[in-house]
């Protein structure tokens, strides 16, 4: 971390024992922490001001921000986060037993977002999973989420390949087809006809988008 994300994360978000058990709990494994504190909080702010209940995950890692989020989470609302590999999904489980309001759901994200659409229409989805199917995670929210709800999306700068020259290399682990995809995703969310939206410099850019259809 830098000076500026010390002063941040100190004065705004700050971990407690819970979330930093989960920190180092992951250290100790081969699975990082998702996200930072401060996208953390920012997370908890849109719940917040949204007054978001009804809320889906699509990737919890080991539970980090889905702990983070449901600690603002408005009494009788719930998040459903799904994680698909069996690792993570032990992980958040330790990470989320005692959390009443979360359910841990456990498989391809697709085929249990296609589960979850009887519980429609949601508040608000976060994004944080595989980024090859950024685009198909769009189209189920899209349809998913009411008007006025929010979509929130992780990594949407993508190590900063997203800006770069056509002639400029890629950062490593960084595929031109998963590029490509990042790109329309972001250009989908700006679309002003259909949302009020923002890529928010965090860590690795977060887009945020109010849907307006």
């Amino acid at each position: 971390m830098n000076r500026q994300q010390d002063y941040i994360r100190a004065l705004f978000a700050a971990e407690d024992a819970a979330l930093l058990d989960v920190v180092r709990r992951t250290e100790t494994s081969t699975e990082p922490i998702q996200i930072a504190a401060e996208d953390g909080k920012l997370l908890q702010f849109l719940i917040k001001l949204s007054n978001a209940k009804n809320i889906v995950e699509i990737g919890t890692l080991a539970g980090y921000s889905a702990l983070w989020m449901s600690r603002a989470v408005p009494k009788g609302g719930r998040i459903y986060t799904i994680e698909r590999d069996d690792a993570r999904f032990a992980l958040a489980e330790e990470t989320l037993k005692k959390v009443k309001n979360v359910t841990l759901m456990h498989g391809d994200a697709l085929g249990q977002l296609h589960a979850l659409e009887d519980k429609a229409p949601f508040d608000m989805v976060f994004i944080d999973a595989d980024k090859r199917q950024y685009l198909d995670y769009l189209d189920w929210a899209e349809k998913n989420i009411r008007k006025g709800g929010l979509i929130a999306a992780d990594n949407t700068l993508l190590s900063g390949a997203v800006f770069l020259k056509e002639d400029e290399p890629l950062p490593a682990r960084i595929r031109q087809s998963t590029n490509e995809i990042m790109k329309t995703f972001n250009a989908r969310m700006a679309d002003p006809k259909k949302y009020c939206s923002i890529l928010l410099p965090t860590t690795d850019g977060m887009t945020v988008a109010v849907k307006l259809f």
